[in-house]
C-alpha cells in the first residue's frame, strides 16, 4: 500500500461523492460546521470519529459515501442538492 490512508467525514455527501474520496462517512443530518456533532457532545463526537476510523479497515470503493444515522444529534438537516 502506498500513501496515507484517509477518511473524509462529510456533511455534503452528494458533492463529496463526485470527488471520489477513498473513504467517506456521512453522519446523516449533521449541519455544516458540526461534522462530528454539536459542541459539547463529546460522546457522540467520539462515536462518529471511531466509526470513521473503523472505515480504514473496511473494503470500500472510491466515491462510495457511507451514511450512518446518529439519533443523539437531534434535529436533522438535509444538505442542499447540487445542480448539474
Amino acid at each position: 500500500m502506498k500513501g496515507v490512508p484517509t477518511v473524509l467525514i462529510t456533511v455534503s455527501p452528494e458533492v463529496s461523492g463526485q470527488m471520489r474520496p477513498p473513504r467517506a462517512l456521512y453522519p446523516k443530518g449533521f449541519k455544516i460546521g458540526n461534522s462530528l456533532g454539536r459542541p459539547g457532545m463529546r460522546e457522540l463526537q467520539r462515536t462518529v470519529l471511531r466509526d470513521a476510523l473503523t472505515m480504514l479497515t473496511e473494503n470500500t470503493r472510491p466515491g462510495q459515501v457511507v451514511t450512518r444515522e446518529y439519533p443523539d444529534y437531534g434535529e436533522q438537516y438535509e444538505p442542499p442538492k447540487v445542480r448539474q
